[in-house]
């Protein structure tokens, strides 16, 4: 019974490390998913029952680092440990930094994809597992929304049910996969969308660090428009982003993920199909 478990488990860590790898490639390759002419990714292979099925299996296995990383974090408390300040508030993050990775974790495809930058905090340690683990999740419900927008009702149930301390994290990427079904095309019905503004929730330092990020692709005429924009106002007309529209979609869809937008995916589809080219 435990081989016949650990081949599972293993299974689904080679098709994790394929997710990862092959995602990871095709983000850095900019091609397009609705381009008829172009390779889709590992993951646009896997059914739906295994597209569930390991959403479920990465949730158990951030489960099982967090479970290690409080009980260091409990025995801390009882020996007054000290956590250094700029963990405070994520403490989690910190007690997994000090969980070196096991022989099973440098083994596995899975926690070592070529993709993941080494140069990250805590990529030796258990901590690089859980970023892997939450970017693998992240692709994961990205392919349920390009395929139907969200995933069953029934499915999220159980592994809410199942995973209650990762609600937000699940909420998160449902919400922002809900972006990725219409990336290629605008519906008709977004000229008329009432949302004219959007509001992202920047310091003035991290707006002009986006739009210095984003002016690349832009021409200098179109520039100021663009602040207004970012600056929460409007612009008389459409700008022309000069690169792969799926990078634009992507910057705002990592801005709703992190929290920086409040607004619904919907909306900030619309807002995009109103203002770019």
């Amino acid at each position: 019974m435990v081989g016949r478990n650990s081949g599972v488990r293993r299974t689904w860590e080679y098709i994790g490390h394929h997710v990862i790898h092959y995602s990871d490639l095709f983000l850095l390759c900019e091609q397009d998913r609705n381009d008829p002419e172009c390779e889709p990714p590992f993951i646009a292979n896997l059914l739906p029952h295994e597209l569930y099925g390991m959403i479920s299996f990465i949730l158990k296995r951030m489960r099982e680092i967090d479970t290690e990383a409080m009980e260091l974090q409990r025995q801390a408390k009882v020996q007054r440990g000290f956590i250094p300040l700029q963990y405070r508030g994520r403490e989690l993050q910190y007690f997994r930094m000090r969980m070196p990775k096991t022989r099973h974790h440098r083994s596995s495809e899975l926690y070592n994809a070529e993709f993941i930058n080494d140069n990250d905090d805590g990529f030796d340690t258990c901590q690089g597992v859980f970023v892997t683990l939450e970017r693998a999740l992240v692709f994961l419900f990205e392919e349920i929304g390009f395929r139907i927008g969200s995933p069953p009702e029934k499915f999220v149930e159980r592994i809410l049910k199942l995973y209650p301390e990762y609600e937000p994290l699940i909420q998160r990427n449902i919400e922002a996969a809900r972006l990725f079904q219409s990336q290629a095309t605008c519906p008709a019905s977004a000229a008329s969308s009432s949302v004219q503004v959007l509001n992202l929730h920047l310091s003035d330092e991290e707006r002009s660090a986006l739009f210095q990020e984003l002016g690349r692709f832009f021409s200098t005429e179109d520039h100021e428009p663009l602040m207004q924009l970012l600056l929460g106002g409007i612009s008389e007309r459409k700008l022309f982003f000069k690169a792969n529209q799926n990078r634009l979609v992507e910057v705002f869809r990592r801005l709703k993920y992190n929290g920086f937008l409040l607004e619904t995916s919907t909306e900030i589809r619309d807002w995009l199909c109103n203002h770019f080219l």
